[in-house]
């Protein structure tokens, strides 16, 4: 377990350390792509599922973590930049593999925002490329 990352990125968002808070956030740590509720899940067993969901409402107040909308069904959950704030916005693609499901922020690739007129606001932008991951095309 990553314990001393886990427990500094709470410390630095003022979140109190618990046993749950410290497995999930490590979970999302270890992993290299977006998490779902269902896979969170599976990998701690043993958690509770209202337990798991009401920490990541919490990891996403506190900006520890965004929530992407990839075209599937479920909603999945990924680690935010340190230097996030809690009113953020990520406005960098996301690429979604169609065959092993794993979807990946590509960050340090903003999407341009186009100019809406004066008075809408925005709530979300979000662009997902569909294909296949390096894995699934057998070039690792």
């Amino acid at each position: 377990m990553n314990k001393d990352r886990a427990e500094q990125l709470l410390q630095q968002k003022n979140l109190k350390i618990t046993a749950n808070r410290l497995l999930i956030l490590d979970l999302f740590l270890k992993k290299n792509f977006a998490l779902s509720l269902s896979v969170i899940e599976h990998e701690l067993p043993w958690a509770d599922r209202a337990t798991i969901f009401r920490t990541l409402k919490t990891f996403q107040e506190k900006a520890l973590i965004h929530l992407i909308t990839d075209g599937t069904k479920a909603q999945k959950y990924a680690l935010c930049s340190e230097f996030c704030e809690v009113n953020h916005h990520h406005v960098h693609p996301h690429f979604h593999c169609v065959n092993c499901g794993k979807t990946l922020c590509l960050t340090g690739q903003e999407i341009s925002l186009p100019v809406l007129p004066e008075k809408f606001q925005v709530y979300d932008i979000s662009m997902v490329i569909n294909g296949l991951c390096d894995v699934c095309r057998g070039i690792t």
